[in-house]
């Protein structure tokens, strides 16, 4: 599926969820994994494989009990059969849309099967929130388990190619319950199928499961991104709903000022938003960057603007806490 965005105007809070509804599964191709619109707080899930296919995406938005939020948690998995998360990436009091509860107001919507970010003006004031995947700086490759397996030492996994790990490195596996991180102690091309041998493995997993670098790199934004996000997992698993916490860096070195406009052409330069975990020092690591959001000086355009750039053009935004970002349209 290709990118898309929109421009709209809601009818408060839950006219902004059914109109996200309609964007993300009809125009984008986000499938309705979970439908609780009856619920005495809404919400829907929606579920993605990606652009490429192979990836893990599921997304909550639900009208929440505060006023001015609908609520947004990112899971590893969902199980819409009895309505539960399975290791859920969110906070109450951050990870959420900032809306209006009955009021009109404008949006801006932009994804595509990576991911959604959603801008909100409420009078003169810019809330962004970015969930799904990143742009990962690690391989996606993954090999497939083709037969369950049990927790051990030495476990040989049987696996569709096992050429996309290196015996001696460590990676993460995960199904649809449980997450981890092992390390390959070889591997066997020749074999048929091929196997993947570890040193240990914790908990079973199903047929089916992934053992890659970083095979589900989904996060979920606080209300006023690009800022803090909390990620599904991190390179050795999953801890918590918010054990997970990475932050957004706009890579300008702080010469965004100095280069808008870049005086030579008078252009508009866009800067990548780095996205890192942060928190303990045994869990730092630059991860990635956010997928079509880039960091621009604001002294050449206004909030709404568009900047040209060949054939695509990127919408502005002063977004409160975020700073001047130009999205992709």
């Amino acid at each position: 599926m290709a990118y898309h965005s929109i421009q709209g105007l809601a009818h408060g809070r839950l006219d902004l969820l059914n109109q996200l509804r309609t964007f993300l599964v009809t125009t984008t191709g986000w499938t309705l994994h979970d439908d609780q619109s009856a619920d005495p707080q809404p919400y829907f899930v929606f579920k993605s494989h990606g652009e490429s296919g192979a990836e893990d995406v599921y997304l909550q938005f639900r009208i929440s009990t505060t006023s001015g939020r609908i609520h947004v948690a990112a899971f590893q998995y969902w199980i819409a059969a009895t309505h539960t998360g399975v290791n859920e990436a969110s906070h109450t009091s951050y990870t959420y849309l900032r809306v209006e509860d009955s009021a009109d107001f404008i949006f801006w919507l932009f994804a595509d099967l990576d991911h959604v970010f959603v801008v909100t003006k409420l009078v003169s004031t810019y809330y962004g929130h970015y969930s799904g995947l990143l742009k990962r700086f690690w391989s996606g490759a993954v090999a497939l388990t083709q037969a369950a397996v049990t927790a051990g030492s030495g476990v040989v996994l049987q696996v569709n190619d096992a050429t996309v790990v290196t015996p001696g490195q460590d990676y993460v596996i995960k199904d649809d319950a449980g997450i981890e991180r092992v390390r390959v102690s070889a591997i066997d091309t020749a074999a048929t199928p091929n196997t993947i041998t570890v040193e240990t493995l914790v908990r079973d997993y199903a047929s089916g499961a992934k053992i890659g670098e970083d095979p589900q790199p989904v996060v979920n934004s606080y209300y006023n991104a690009p800022g803090t996000f909390y990620a599904v997992n991190k390179f050795d698993g999953w801890t918590s709903a918010s054990g997970q916490q990475g932050r957004c860096g706009a890579a300008h070195g702080g010469l965004q000022g100095e280069t808008d406009p870049e005086m030579r052409y008078g252009t508009t330069i866009l800067f990548p938003w780095l996205a890192s975990m942060s928190g303990s020092a045994a869990y730092q690591e630059l991860r990635g960057e956010l997928i079509e959001i880039f960091s621009v000086g604001g002294g050449n355009v206004a909030s709404e603007d568009t900047i040209q750039i060949g054939t695509d053009s990127y919408r502005v935004f002063n977004l409160t806490t975020g700073g001047w970002c130009a999205v992709k349209e």
